[in-house]
């Protein structure tokens, strides 16, 4: 029996802990969230009972059969799961905490604390590694007198397949210091996307707690004996042999079950279960298996187990210790910050699995330590960087070392001959828990990656000042660098997030993924000025001044940041000033953050949208990225606001996802991909923490001749960042005469439009994709001026099809046919469809807008008391195909576009680098 309080001080502090502070339930609890196959939460959609539901897989599509019973006087009451044997329990309320979630139920005369306790060890690679967690009870007598109380909990072989059909083993174990059950299926199969078909589910218990039995049997046999009134409980299996299905054809489901025995009590002390998910190998890469690295601490996983529930004093402590100090940092920012970390840094580490080869002799090499990110919520791709991106700061919060051994094999495959691109790579590969690599043409994102890569290699360095990193692939870095001079303000280039169509961004020009690029090239500077490559740092500091100089000509007008070059009336989020803030880089002056609160003056009910072009859309790690980037405590907190008000929008379906609309708080529904379930990209939520993180002095090894990848002389090759300066200065004149051209075109269309008023009225309005459910209500917001509703059919459709590696393709109506490809012209503004509400179908148009279809909401640009307002009322610039042109004047038109490129041709001849540059 584990120490526990009893008499009328245990009764007090039971009470006490009944009145810790709670919220308002969000839509889904974490309960044991471990790993990317260890991720199991309970629904409370809809103010529902998260005591009396089924536990349910990350995914929200499959159930995991897990009951827990408390027997009072032979009264049976369920704490967790839909039994149908016994009663329900009273569900009171719930607290989450960064590591725990529990759960305040009263079963008859019993008030019961139902806590599960998934450890978060940042400073211990072995216990943070074993994927397995705790559940333990406590609980006091409200009336004040002695019950006879048994605690009752199972496990089903749901944790291990999807096929209720499917074939299952179990055994029973015994160590010196536990009692548990294992079950797996007869064939494992590494071949799954979400549920782990090739694990083994383990459920321990001290071996000493009173009266226990444990066994394997049926779900049908046990919950019904324990709803029994019998007295006494003595259990056989009904089960012969040790397989089975996970549901037999007779209907039942094999078990795997704990029982104890408490006798006559006037409190419970604290009485724990301890289960986990194990799976080995954890990812084969390159050619070799890669292990879970407690193997290194623990030669067989009854070790570990033995080891764990033996610990668990210690790792409670350890636990409370680590909640105390997140919360105490959290707090001084506000209650609504403390709460979105506590909800969202579990699954944030879920995500990766740290790991370690094997040797010849059967031990572990603990100096060849890799960790893996499955995109857990959007993809089966394994350590995507703008995943890793988003959980950064978390990790920068609790130990930097993760994110260097998330880096590490990145840089191991792009540094292999299998890789041969001049830019950084997406991610590994797919599909997890294979690690292929990704050797593919990815360079439509590959600015996004790219700097990706480059921020996340200094934010290490500086965190941890371990500069090994940075120095063993230094080559590497410079060239993505050198790539990042030449290709940052491209209009080909797209964020990482093309494949993502709900949000709209399927084209380049966007001044954000700039901001990405020149954070990048700045990161580089201080890299190269840390291994004393002084020659290249001076290049890239210049190259980065030269670029931003650039970027602010064609973003800034009237002191608003545009979210498209060379267009005044767009807007949208420049989450990517964080890493300027965060890396104390100073690429971009006061004044560009300072632009950036003034778009935050007012927020929908849940946030701000990403861009005037997305959809009413938002996510919420760049969400948390702005809030981290806020120069003002008002925009900070309206960013925070509203990510919480989703966060806690419990009519919401799924997991905390990161994607949903800002006026109805709708996200995308189950099965969908992506929806952002359950996605460690929410440890961007420790962003505004982040910063208080204390830089160390990077500890590496100068360049020398000899250096392991570096180019064979310490002189640093300058000429590719010279022509990429000389480039952006060419750059910038042939964006001064497409902007000549566009003004010229839109005075045309003005002229055109006043003929068309029906048309020329219509507003940007909200387009949500055919698997956007109206999963919530909607909700009012306060315009600083009107916006106009939605009429006619669209307008015109973007010519421009940009590069697309993920093959989502460019968004059209139900039977349109593809526009014809135009030439792309540099700062030119496209079009968007000018009503993408009139796309849907009626049935579509119901199920989304339930109330009527709402407003676009729109950034303030400055000045005027911010908030949303109505976009410009003429049509965007760019070559569109209308639905009556005129003969005349598309002619016209191409002669027009014929005489630029002349012009342009005649310009590079004047301006481009010199061949040695090139």
């Amino acid at each position: 029996m584990l120490p526990g309080l009893r008499g009328p001080l245990g009764l007090l502090l039971l009470l006490f802990a009944f009145l810790l502070p709670t919220y308002a339930l969000p839509p889904a609890l974490p309960l044991t969230v471990r790993s990317p196959t260890f991720n199991i939460w309970v629904d409370a959609q809809g103010g529902g009972n998260p005591a009396g539901n089924w536990p349910q897989f990350w995914n929200d599509q499959h159930i995991m059969g897990w009951a827990g019973y408390i027997r009072v006087d032979g009264v049976a009451f369920h704490w967790l799961g839909a039994p149908i044997p016994g009663n329900s329990s009273t569900f009171q309320s719930a607290t989450v905490t960064p590591t725990r979630t529990i759960l305040k139920v009263q079963a008859g005369p019993v008030a019961l604390n139902v806590t599960f306790l998934s450890p978060i060890e940042p400073d211990d690679l072995a216990r943070q590694s074993f994927p397995f967690s705790y559940v333990y009870v406590e609980g006091a007598m409200t009336d004040g007198k002695d019950h006879t109380i048994q605690l009752y909990m199972d496990l089903s072989g749901e944790w291990v397949t999807a096929g209720l059909e499917t074939p299952i083993q179990w055994q029973t174990q015994q160590t010196p210091s536990a009692a548990y059950l294992q079950l797996q299926r007869v064939s494992p199969s590494s071949n799954f996307q979400d549920l782990a078909e090739d694990s083994t589910v383990f459920h321990a218990i001290a071996s000493d707690q009173p009266n226990r039995q444990s066994l394997v049997a049926s779900d049908v046999m046990l919950r019904n004996a324990i709803a029994s009134n019998s007295t006494t409980l003595s259990f056989t299996s009904d089960l012969a042999g040790t397989t089975g299905q996970v549901r037999n054809s007779d209907g039942k489901f094999p078990v795997l079950a704990h029982y104890l025995d408490l006798g006559s009590v006037s409190t419970i002390p604290t009485t724990a279960w301890v289960m986990g998910i194990v799976r080995d190998p954890v990812v084969t890469f390159q050619g070799e298996n890669r292990h879970g690295y407690y193997w290194s601490k623990w030669p067989t996983v009854a070790d570990a187990i033995n080891a764990f529930i033996t610990d668990f004093p210690a790792a409670k402590s350890r636990a409370l210790a680590l909640d105390d100090k997140i919360l105490a940092d959290a707090n001084k920012i506000s209650s609504d910050y403390a709460d979105l970390v506590s909800l969202g840094l579990r699954q944030a580490l879920a995500g990766v699995e740290i790991t370690v080869p094997r040797q010849s002799d059967g031990t572990y090499n603990t100096s060849d330590v890799l960790a893996f990110l499955k995109d857990t919520g959007n993809s089966q791709r394994v350590n995507p960087t703008e995943t890793i991106y988003a959980l950064m700061p978390a990790l920068l919060y609790l130990n930097s070392t993760l994110l260097g051994a998330l880096l590490e094999p990145m840089f191991r495959f792009q540094t292999s001959s299998a890789y041969g691109n001049v830019y950084a790579a997406p991610d590994l590969g797919t599909p997890y828990p294979s690690v292929p690599g990704n050797s593919q043409n990815n360079e439509g994102v590959a600015v996004e990656h790219s700097a990706n890569m480059i921020i996340m290699a200094l934010a290490h360095a500086r965190a941890s000042g371990d500069g090994s990193l940075i120095s063993r692939y230094y080559t590497t870095l410079k060239k993505w660098g050198d790539y990042l001079v030449n290709n940052t303000l491209s209009t080909s280039q797209q964020t990482s997030d093309a494949r993502t169509t709900v949000l709209g961004q399927t084209r380049g020009g966007i001044t954000n993924l700039g901001v990405k690029g020149i954070v990048g090239v700045a990161a580089m500077a201080q890299i190269s000025e840390v291994v004393q490559d002084g020659e290249a740092a001076q290049a890239f500091q210049a190259a980065a001044a030269n670029l931003t100089q650039t970027w602010t000509t064609l973003s800034s007008f009237s002191g608003a940041l545009a979210w498209e070059y060379s267009t005044p009336g767009s807007n949208g989020m420049m989450y990517n000033l964080f890493a300027d803030k965060l890396l104390q880089l100073g690429a971009f002056p006061d004044a560009i953050y300072a632009a950036e609160d003034k778009s935050f003056g007012s927020v929908a009910t849940y946030g701000i949208p990403l861009s005037s072009d997305s959809n009413s859309m938002a996510r919420s790690d760049w969400s948390m990225f702005s809030a981290g980037a806020a120069v003002s405590d008002t925009a900070r907190d309206h960013l925070i606001s509203g990510v919480h008000s989703r966060a806690m929008l419990n009519s919401a379906n799924g997991t905390f996802s990161n994607l949903y609309n800002v006026l109805t708080g709708a996200g995308v529904a189950q099965g969908a991909s992506p929806n952002g379930f359950a996605t460690p990209a929410q440890g961007a939520i420790f962003s505004l923490l982040a910063l208080n993180v204390q830089n160390k002095t990077i500890s590496t090894t100068p360049l020398t001749s000899g250096s392991t990848n570096t180019s064979s002389s310490s002189k640093t090759d300058i000429a590719p960042i010279i022509g990429g300066v000389v480039g952006g200065v060419a750059l910038l004149g042939l964006l001064v005469i497409g902007a000549l051209f566009l003004r010229r075109r839109k005075q045309r269309e003005r002229d055109w439009n006043a003929a068309q008023p029906e048309m020329n009225a219509a507003a940007r309005p909200w387009r949500p994709p055919p698997s956007l459910p109206g999963t919530g209500t909607g909700t009012s917001m306060t315009l600083s001026s009107p916006i106009s509703p939605d009429s006619g059919p669209p307008m015109s459709y973007s010519h421009f099809t940009p590069t697309d590696p993920y093959g989502s393709g460019t968004y059209l109506p139900p039977g349109a046919a593809p526009p014809p490809p135009a030439p792309i012209v540099l700062g030119q503004s496209f079009v968007r469809p000018g009503s993408k509400a009139a796309q849907l179908t009626p049935q579509e148009r119901n199920r989304l807008f339930p109330q009527g279809m709402p407003p676009s909401p729109t950034f303030s640009g400055s000045g005027g008391g911010g908030g949303f307002r109505s976009p410009p009322q003429s049509t965007a610039g760019g070559s569109s195909v209308t639905g009556s042109g005129s003969g005349t004047a598309s002619e016209e038109l191409r002669n027009e576009m014929a005489n630029l490129r002349r012009e342009v041709a005649e310009l590079r001849a004047n301006q481009d680098a010199p061949p040695m540059y090139q």
